[in-house]
């Protein structure tokens, strides 16, 4: 089974989404999907779910939740135990527990220095997430405190993501996901650090210096006070241009996410799994391929990817991701930058048609020289949130791809127009 609640409430047996009922139903669920495998008695969960204004019915209602609930659910998922109710989770059951385990060895990752693999386990974290955890519950008395944790939870994973993706010299490109993250967190001292040391390793140390006031002048407007230490000793080794400041010589020139496998086997999607694989096939014997996969949110484009990826690693194959961002603030050619780095063509301007062209041959040949070396896949995510130009410099890409050892792998949601072009150059649209 797959519950989620890092977003609204949902159940899946495998890749069916189950009909979950009413909004009260919905709330039993809830409620003890977040007392995984302990008893709760009827009297407690009557007054999480009515409070002191429960009706004489509640328990009766009560009861049809639950007999409802056992008919879409597995048997013996949810048990009666000393007049009380308990729900069964095995572990990774449920997304809240996949996010704290993977966020654990994030961070584990991170104290011991490993930045590529904290950088992997964070982003595995962070894709859990499809929301605000339990968006259509959110005004149930009982999900606010969990509701509150993971949201600060969640934060707290985007400052560690941030962090790795520092100590692997991907300053540059964290700019405007950082500004956009100050915007709507000001207080937080440690985004306002991140995007004061990105600032300065892009050359931007005037900026970063500005960055340092802006936080100042927020802090004692909100509370009345100065940044902490560690803000405040930021801002004299910039000014000092102090050395530890810049990023160390490891900086990986591509953001290479290796393809491991997941945690539970990949389930329901063996059809489309062999399609992909079919097409690294050809992709390593020097025909590249261009496959499109579509599928709303929450479909497992993304994890098919993944088992794609782990295949193709254990094959010899370097692995690239990029992703659209959806955020607002980022620079053309987003998905692109985050995949090919320092790689990507930086001499040639991309203005007008004539530069586009330029531009969009340049890349091609960087890929052509890659692929000479070392066979390639190249996952490009949320494609939905990619600015045009990434999708017609994708469609340039395909018309070459076929003298390349190179499998290109696009993910995206049906509802994109963009999209929906590119399918006319794929050698395969895979639809979830």
């Amino acid at each position: 089974m797959d519950y989620r609640i890092l977003g609204p409430l949902e159940a899946l047996d495998g890749e069916r989404q189950l009909p979950l009922g009413g909004a009260r139903q919905r709330a039993v669920l809830a409620l003890l999907l977040l007392h995984g495998n302990e008893t709760l008695s009827r009297d407690v969960i009557v007054d999480e779910l009515w409070g002191e204004d429960a009706p004489a019915t509640a328990g009766k209602v009560l009861q049809n939740c639950v007999s409802a609930l056992r008919k879409e659910l597995p048997p013996d998922t949810i048990r009666t135990v000393s007049g009380g109710y308990a729900l069964t989770l095995e572990p990774d059951d449920l997304d809240r527990d996949r996010f704290e385990r993977l966020l654990a060895e994030g961070r584990a990752a991170l104290e011991t220095g490993d930045h590529a693999e904290a950088l992997d386990q964070l982003r595995r974290a962070l894709a859990q997430w499809r929301g605000a955890p339990l968006s259509d519950l959110s005004y149930e008395l009982f999900t606010r405190d969990e509701i509150k944790r993971l949201e600060e939870l969640h934060v707290a994973a985007l400052e560690d993501r941030i962090e790795a993706e520092l100590a692997l010299g991907h300053h540059d490109e964290l700019v405007p996901e950082l500004e956009a993250l100050v915007t709507k967190h000001p207080l937080r001292e440690r985004l306002r650090g991140q995007l004061m040391l990105a600032l300065y390793r892009a050359g931007r140390q005037a900026e970063a210096l500005d960055a340092y006031r802006a936080a100042r002048r927020t802090l004692l407007a909100e509370l009345g006070i100065e940044p902490g230490r560690a803000l405040r000793e930021l801002e004299h080794a910039i000014l000092a241009q102090v050395p530890a400041l810049d990023v160390g010589p490891s900086r990986p020139q591509a953001l290479q996410r290796p393809g491991r496998a997941a945690a539970s086997p990949l389930e329901g999607r063996t059809e489309e799994l062999g399609l992909l694989e079919a097409g690294l096939d050809d992709a390593l014997a020097g025909r590249g391929r261009l496959f499109v996969v579509v599928g709303d949110a929450g479909t497992g484009k993304t994890r098919l990817a993944d088992e794609l990826a782990s295949t193709a690693k254990g094959r010899g194959t370097r692995i690239l991701w990029g992703r659209g961002w959806a955020g607002g603030g980022a620079p053309p050619y987003w998905p692109w930058t985050q995949a090919l780095r320092d790689a990507l063509p930086t001499t040639i301007s991309s203005d007008g048609p004539e530069g586009q062209f330029r531009f969009f041959e340049a890349v091609t040949r960087t890929l052509r020289e890659q692929t000479a070396a070392q066979p390639l896949l190249l996952v490009l995510d949320d494609l939905q949130a990619a600015d045009e130009a990434s999708v017609l410099l994708l469609e340039f890409v395909a018309t070459e791809l076929p003298e390349m050892s190179a499998l290109v792998v696009a993910l995206g949601r049906p509802e994109t127009a963009r999209l929906a072009e590119l399918e006319r150059h794929a050698t395969r649209t895979v639809r979830l």
